[in-house]
Order: C-alpha cells, then structure tokens, then sequence
C-alpha cells in the first residue's frame, strides 16, 4: 500500500527538479542586462 504515496512523492520531486532545472537554464540563457535609462526630470516639473 505504499506505492501510491512513493508514486506522488516521486512525481512532486521530479516536477520540483525540473522547475528548478529550468529557472538555472533561464538564468543561464538570457541575454545580459542592458542598461535601461529613462529621462523623468519632466514628470517632477509641476
């Protein structure tokens, strides 16, 4: 009676690995961060 329980177990690490497999993938792949400038001097002259 503890195949079930070992099943779910199983499913929920793997399921688990892979969501963390894939953050280290996106984190390895995406492009480097640019450098984003946005003039706001006018939205501060009231």
């Amino acid at each position: 009676m503890w195949v079930r329980p070992a099943l779910i177990g199983v499913s929920a690490a793997a399921v688990i690995g892979l969501f963390v497999f894939f953050i280290g993938q996106s984190d390895r792949l995406a492009p480097a961060p640019q450098q984003i400038s946005v003039e706001v001097q006018d939205a501060f002259k009231e």
